[in-house]
């Protein structure tokens, strides 16, 4: 079986075992978010929903983003966490710059589990197997997730 079907498969069979509805996701501009929308898309059809959630991100991947979800006709959800983050940050001390730097995949997590509980989603992460190999994620960030469909993909097959 073909590597997309062979995942696309298995996301389906997840959120069956897991009696939930459909998958959320963060679509970030990125391949390794795109990647995942279309195989969840193919996997579930309408049953998926991508967050589109800058936190003073550069334009562009918020373009690229919307251009993935229209070409697969992915639903999307408009969350600016950038408001969110400063008024955070203002109500806390200076930190260090990896402190600061992982309170936005934080936030976004929380965002997903907001919207996966809402719609009795699952919430599909886009780390692939190289990036955990070295821990290149946020714990309880971008690491945390129900599903990764990419988990067994190095970034090279992604």
């Amino acid at each position: 079986m073909e590597p997309a079907n062979h995942i696309s498969k298995w996301i389906k069979e997840k959120v069956k075992e897991a009696g939930a509805e459909g998958v959320v996701f963060g679509l970030s501009g990125g391949v390794d978010s795109s990647l995942t929308a279309a195989l969840a898309k193919k996997a579930l059809g309408d049953k998926v929903l991508g967050l589109l959630m800058p936190c003073h991100s550069d334009p562009t991947d918020l373009e690229h983003a919307r251009l993935l979800a229209t070409k697969f006709d992915i639903e999307t959800e408009y969350v600016d966490l950038g408001p969110v983050f400063d008024s955070l940050m203002a109500s806390l001390p200076r930190g260090s710059d990896l402190a600061v730097a992982n309170l936005k995949p934080r936030l976004r997590m929380a965002t997903l589990y907001y919207f996966a509980n809402s719609c009795n989603y699952l919430v599909a992460g886009s780390g692939n197997k190289s990036e955990l190999t070295v821990g290149y994620f946020t714990k309880y960030g971008d690491g945390g997730a129900d599903l990764l469909p990419l988990g067994d993909l190095l970034k090279c097959q992604v």
